[in-house]
């Protein structure tokens, strides 16, 4: 891949990686690292890359970026709450969502996984094998997700009164 080809790689994709980024996870920051690291990983790689395969390689290394970050935060806030007092957590219900609001509820709660699959699948338009190569799954591994991941959505959603 060549300098041109790198640049023009950021200009065309940049904003779909963004957008991927955003919707396996809700902070902003964790999407622009996710990003970046992206497009470092694949200036690092530049001499063995193509083109016309840099879009899933950028969103691989992305998803696995946010991952990582999940994971980490994870680990990091299990410790603070080992060291913090007990606290009673309330469970808020889904009462008066708009619909919008209620998708966007929905949505967080599915795995990372079921998100991941949902977005490349429904929003950014990828068919199942590219998926599989995306997120190095076998193809009817990333169908059944697909589909445990809307019928997830569905249950939410009854369950949910939305105004």
């Amino acid at each position: 891949m060549t300098l041109d080809e790198y640049n023009n790689a950021i200009d065309l994709f940049a904003d779909d990686i963004y957008r991927f980024a955003l919707r396996c996870c809700s902070d902003k920051s964790m999407c622009d690292d996710a990003v970046q690291e992206a497009f470092a990983a694949l200036w690092e790689q530049h001499e063995k890359a193509s083109f016309d395969d840099c879009k899933g390689f950028l969103l691989t290394v992305a998803r696995r970026k946010i991952i990582d970050s999940i994971r980490h935060n994870n680990v990091r806030l299990s410790a603070q709450s080992e060291m913090a007092p007990e606290m009673e957590t309330v469970a808020t219900p889904f009462d008066n969502y708009d619909l919008n609001d209620a998708i966007v509820k929905a949505f967080e709660q599915l795995t990372d996984l079921q998100r991941t699959v949902l977005t490349l699948h429904d929003i950014e338009g990828y068919d199942y094998r590219e998926i599989a190569d995306i997120t190095s799954m076998n193809y009817k591994t990333v169908q059944v997700t697909a589909f445990r991941a809307r019928m997830k959505m569905k249950t939410i959603l009854t369950k949910m009164k939305i105004r």
